[in-house]
């Protein structure tokens, strides 16, 4: 399929994977630490490393309860790496890339609650973002 892909698609190549299913005799980071050496042989760039979903198990959730699964594959496999799962913050999200235990962050749930996240991280980061032309009348009064 990798390969197929590859044939249309010159793009970066992220792959999703879960990395354990939480059940017993299922998915396991071992298991996906040798699927994503292979996936890096055939040229894909990034792991989207998530958890669970594959079958219904209980999953103690916390913040970033799935960054060690992207940490993991990231040193393992010598693959970059996406983090997911209840990176709440900007706080947090700079210390799992400063840290390297992920190359990139993905938000999905905190993106739904707050849409304009990216422009508070950035406050809060003390960074600068350019501001799209259609929204800068709204942000000036922020």
């Amino acid at each position: 399929m990798i390969d197929a892909v590859k044939e249309e698609w010159q793009g970066p190549l992220f792959v999703r994977i879960s990395a354990t299913d939480y059940t017993e005799g299922g998915l396991t980071p071992e298991v996906q630490i040798g699927y994503a050496g292979k996936m890096k042989e055939q040229g894909v760039d990034l792991i989207d490393t998530s958890t669970g979903g594959n079958v219904l198990a209980p999953i103690d959730t916390f913040p970033g309860y799935q960054v060690p699964y992207a940490d993991k594959i990231r040193n393992e496999a010598e693959i970059a790496t996406g983090a997911v799962g209840l990176i709440l913050n900007p706080i947090q999200a700079e210390e799992i890339l400063k840290n390297n235990r992920a190359d990139l962050i993905f938000l999905g749930r905190e993106l739904l609650r707050d849409p304009y996240w990216p422009r508070a991280a950035a406050v809060q980061l003390g960074e600068t973002i350019d501001v799209p032309e259609p929204y800068q009348r709204g942000w000036r009064f922020k």
